[in-house]
């Protein structure tokens, strides 16, 4: 903590001494003001849910889009949304569900099953190359469609029975598949959009959430309150105006002087006076490097786990740099805490599998090249794998930084040249479940930046999919043990979700793991007075003699 800050916290300790009646009679204003202002940091917006990466994006389309459900923004459990109701046949495999006869767009035309349907083929049609298209593949015919070895889209599960009802045929018993509807890869399309390439070029469009699109530009997003939404009487904040800088400092100080109510991107912690308002919690995210296993020889997985041994794990995780430090892929949480990855280096054991892999002392090895984005962290972990690496005789090492900004074009673009060796990602889970983290390494998902081919891991996937409950977890457990061994993924640690915003003035916004908070629930309550507002003489007398007394 910045000690210049000190005199600030003294202040707003006699403030917060004096009760809630105090604090809301230093606020000037309690009018409830029209926007919420949101910050996020700078990013080339993808508005089309089919190609959308960024958590940033997810975030906003909990205001623009809508599926069948959504998430509870407290336990983040699957609530209906487009969908009023649904029933589910006794073997699990059939979902039928009926839309809510009032769900509209927002240019008012209704919303149909079929838009449903229409917009799930699109996600899986091979040309589309949607980047959550291996999420549909719990669908029947899903994978086979979009691999391409079956193009009838009649043979996908997903069936029209009327203008409100959808059923969905699963590949087999699926107890999370509501919380994967929760997903804004399964919100519906607008008719006028699926052919669209270009959605910059449509702006404004319609869509089905409690806000539509107002206006857009670099530096900003509009959203205004979706007047033909179905359940529009709950929706209480009427424009949502979203932010996108890189600049902390001004972003900080925007916060702090009222005109910015949640940050969620650009910060500077240590600057920021009012440190009441910092909210961080455990988040269903993870820190990794992961091997580029389509070039040899760094698909054999006893090269990959040999070079993994050698590497100084417990200064690599050390606590002086993270708050929650992993060897695992997914995060631990009750019910799921059997999966074991590589916790500390084994030099013998790392040699015995270089020889087995055929690479004695790592003789004949090719050069290793690491990718990292620009950033002190990357850079730290990076110079400690090339100087144990190194230590191989005739192993070379290579660091190669790229700018943040364009980092993730080039771990994407680098992978199919064989440009780096280990590459360095985040992955945040998009729905509460291990299969979040663990789906994206099968063979043929799409999400597989690894470019990883392991039929056993690809079975033991199947396996888990064909169980429920505890032995479903189990066997996931099983299944990520498995991919952390052949050490294709080294995880570093998992991610603390940081936010900043007066949980007072902010209902309706709750800490989860995901870091997804649906605009829908918000509202406004009173603000908090802030350290370093000016008091009137009531406020700034009893803030005198409660420090007067102090002395």
């Amino acid at each position: 903590m910045n000690i210049r800050g000190y005199s600030m916290w003294a202040i707003l300790a006699a403030i917060l001494a004096l009760g809630p009646a105090f604090a809301a009679s230093a606020q000037s204003d309690t009018t409830k003001p029209k926007e919420l202002v949101v910050a996020f940091n700078k990013l080339d917006l993808q508005l089309d849910p089919h190609h959308s990466i960024y958590s940033a994006e997810a975030q906003i389309f909990t205001a623009t889009y809508e599926g069948l459900f959504s998430y509870n923004p407290s336990s983040l459990e699957p609530v209906d949304a487009a969908c009023k109701s649904y029933t589910v046949s006794p073997d699990g495999k059939v979902y039928t569900f009926t839309i809510r006869d009032e769900a509209k767009w927002s240019d008012g035309s209704p919303l149909l099953a079929s838009d449903f349907r229409n917009a799930w083929l699109r996600a899986i049609t091979p040309s589309q190359k949607a980047d959550y298209a291996s999420f549909f593949d719990i669908i029947a015919g899903a994978k086979a469609f979009r691999s391409g070895e079956d193009s009838d889209p009649t043979s996908v599960g997903i069936s029209v029975l009327s203008d409100k009802v959808l059923q969905v045929t699963l590949v087999s018993r699926a107890d999370y598949f509501t919380r994967l509807l929760c997903h804004h890869s399964f919100a519906p399309i607008h008719p006028s959009m699926l052919a669209v390439k270009d959605w910059n070029s449509a702006f404004p469009f319609p869509v089905d959430g409690a806000y539509r699109f107002e206006s857009k530009s670099d530096k900003e997003l509009v959203l205004v309150k979706n007047e033909h939404y179905w359940d529009a009487a709950s929706v209480a904040i009427p424009k949502i105006r979203i932010i996108f800088s890189d600049n902390d400092a001004e972003a900080t100080r925007r916060f702090d002087g009222g005109e910015i109510d949640w940050l969620a991107g650009p910060m500077d912690l240590n600057a920021l006076v009012d440190r009441a308002a910092i909210q961080a919690n455990p988040m269903f995210g993870t820190h990794y490097w992961f091997f580029n296993c389509a070039v040899k020889p760094w698909n054999n997985p006893d090269l990959r786990r040999a070079l993994a041994l050698l590497l100084p794990w417990k200064e690599i995780r050390s606590r002086d740099y993270y708050m929650n430090p992993a060897d695992t892929l997914v995060l631990p949480f009750q019910g799921y805490q059997a999966a074991k990855g590589i916790e500390d280096g084994d030099e013998a054991q790392a040699k015995s599998l270089l020889v087995k892999a055929g690479y004695p002392n790592g003789k004949g090895l090719p050069p290793i090249v690491l990718l990292t984005p620009e950033g002190e962290d990357g850079k730290r972990v990076a110079g400690l794998m090339k100087t144990a690496w190194e230590k191989l005789p005739g192993v070379s090492v290579e660091v190669k930084t790229v700018p943040a900004a364009g980092y993730f074009a080039a771990l994407h673009a680098e992978a199919g040249k064989g440009g780096y060796t280990l590459g360095l990602t985040t992955w945040i889970g998009d729905f509460a479940d291990p299969i979040a983290f663990l789906q994206m390494w099968a063979s043929d998902s799409n999400l597989n930046d690894a470019r990883l081919s392991d039929p056993a891991f690809d079975k033991l996937l199947a396996e888990a999919a064909s169980k429920t409950g505890d032995d479903r977890l189990a066997a996931l457990a099983a299944a990520e043990t498995h991919l952390l061994h052949g050490a294709a993924v080294l995880p570093i640690y998992h991610s603390i979700a940081v936010n900043v915003l007066d949980m007072d003035y902010i209902q309706g916004w709750y800490a989860n793991p995901l870091d997804i908070h649906p605009f829908k629930t918000m509202s406004f309550g009173v603000r908090k007075a802030r350290p370093n507002v000016v008091l009137g003489p009531r406020a700034a007398d009893a803030v005198a003699c409660a420090l007067g007394g102090a002395r």
